[in-house]
């Protein structure tokens, strides 16, 4: 069974083991503006990062080498998604449009236009069928990838969108917004199962466990909030950074979370345990976005100075399993 409990206060963070378990294995100056979201595609082949300087770009992960620039974009690039057959990137960004792209070819195939201010989040469904996408203009629209037309307006909130993730078997989706608010919601019609309120700063990110049970949050208040998906009940929290929460994201495996933060840092946590194990250091600003690759042994950051860091998990095991949540 998860328990989450409250970490010690935020001028006493929890530290970890004296050895490092993680190490910087590659630095890439990729882009000429600050890195809003990470992704790595399912075959670990290529990290794709969206930036502030407007270009998408994909890297060989292994040889850090630059494989494509995506131009398509007229503003900053905030989010993006990869389809579940790694065939297709979405990126949104502030000129209010989402780009569908071949991830292999880097044709842009698809122009998603219909929001009417800046696309904050997206995200892929499971089965690949459909694009969620979250804005400012504080709607969540639902597009069809096959066509690229717009589906339908899911919801229309009184705030604008931060952020959004659906559950692995795509029927719940789980959204932000900038009056602090978590809705779970309905992922076929839009309709809200419960608000969660605990933060008290803006939710920056969210990410659901790999086996659909837990929630997590984070926020420019510093902290990490663990929720039951299912019902949107508090399972406890985690003073985890000094700086806001940017990031959150699971390993492949369940067994650890990242969480990356406005104070350069990047911290790993056991999730059957709920210690901190490693303080990735040495980036030169804040850290916005922090994703494991799919062996969960490679953790792939990006930060406001525009750069790529690569971490590598040394051969030292973790060998608890992955909890359920009664």
């Amino acid at each position: 069974m998860y328990v989450v409990t409250r970490a010690a206060a935020v001028n006493s963070l929890p530290q970890p083991p004296s050895r490092h378990l993680w190490h910087c294995t590659q630095t890439i100056q990729a882009h000429d503006s600050w890195i809003r979201s990470i992704a790595v595609d399912g075959q670990a082949r290529y990290i794709i990062s969206g930036s502030g300087d407007r270009t998408v770009k994909l890297w060989h992960l292994g040889k850090g080498q630059l494989h494509q620039t995506l131009q398509g974009h007229n503003s900053w690039v905030r989010a993006l998604a990869i389809s579940p057959n790694n065939q297709l990137i979405a990126s949104g960004g502030n000129d209010n449009s989402i780009c569908l792209w071949q991830t292999d070819r880097g044709a842009q195939v698809a122009t998603l236009k219909g929001h009417r201010d800046s696309v904050r989040a997206v995200a892929f469904s499971p089965d690949g069928q459909w694009i969620y996408s979250g804005s400012q203009d504080k709607t969540v629209r639902r597009w069809s990838v096959a066509t690229g037309t717009l589906q339908d307006i899911l919801l229309t909130h009184q705030h604008w969108i931060r952020t959004l993730v659906l559950s692995p078997d795509g029927r719940t989706l789980v959204t932000s917004t900038q009056d602090k608010e978590i809705n779970i919601c309905d992922a076929a019609t839009g309709h809200v199962r419960c608000y969660l309120q605990r933060h008290v700063d803006d939710i920056v990110s969210l990410a659901i466990s790999p086996d659909g049970e837990l929630l997590v949050s984070g926020g420019a208040d510093k902290k990490v909030i663990f929720w039951r998906l299912r019902d949107g009940r508090f399972m406890g929290e985690l003073d985890a950074h000094s700086g806001g929460v940017n990031s959150v994201s699971f390993s492949a495996d369940g067994k650890l979370l990242a969480t990356a933060s406005r104070d350069r840092t990047i911290r790993i946590w056991n999730m059957t345990t709920r210690k901190l194990l490693d303080i990735l250091e040495g980036q030169e600003s804040g850290v916005w976005s922090a994703i494991f690759a799919p062996d969960s042994r490679t953790l792939i950051s990006g930060d406001w100075a525009g750069q790529i860091r690569c971490w590598q998990l040394s051969h030292q095991r973790l060998s608890h399993p992955m909890p359920s949540i009664e």
